[in-house]
């Protein structure tokens, strides 16, 4: 008769959104898959950084003007200038160790791998999880901005680039 009890008992779930579903999830698969696009994405960011820098070391002195009009402010005359460089050396090493392989590793992989493994539905504190994958962006954001000479955030641009890069600790603002 137990039995009877439980096949009867179906659970229902209310229909979710795309945004509940995908952008604001607390399933630790979605999680994970998160974290995989979003270091990708910035993967792909630091490889454009990188062919920035291995097109001015592979061609020293050249003069590129399509680098002119895409960074108007950082390749004046089709050449990076050394703040730029500098900057886009040591975003490019930020970005691969902390936003790629640490988010892909812990955030993707352990998210969408560790529940599977362990046998459980979910991680322990899936609402916990998703605020830490929610404030990704911002912890993304912010160092990006150092990149950008005449961002918005200048205030926030010297505090970084200050912390991130020796050589513009020693020039004053």
């Amino acid at each position: 008769m137990a039995h009877e009890v439980h096949a009867h008992m179906e659970v229902h779930h209310e229909p979710k959104s795309f945004w509940t579903k995908y952008i604001f999830s607390q399933d630790a698969k979605i999680i994970g898959i998160q974290y995989l696009i979003t270091a990708f994405v910035m993967g792909f960011i630091a490889l454009v950084l990188s062919w920035l820098m291995r097109l001015q070391l592979g061609f020293p002195g050249k003069t590129f003007l399509w680098l002119e009009k895409l960074l108007p402010n950082a390749a004046q005359g089709g050449v990076l200038n050394q703040d730029f460089y500098l900057a886009a050396v040591t975003m490019h090493g930020t970005i691969m160790i902390f936003f790629f392989i640490t988010a892909a590793g812990t955030g993707g992989f352990a998210n969408y791998l560790i529940p599977l493994q362990i046998g459980a539905r979910d991680m322990a504190f899936p609402f916990v999880n998703m605020l830490s994958y929610s404030g990704t962006f911002s912890r993304r954001f912010v160092p990006l901005c150092s990149l950008r000479p005449s961002s918005c955030l200048a205030v926030l641009r010297g505090a970084v680039g200050r912390c991130i890069r020796p050589s513009a600790a020693r020039r004053k603002p």
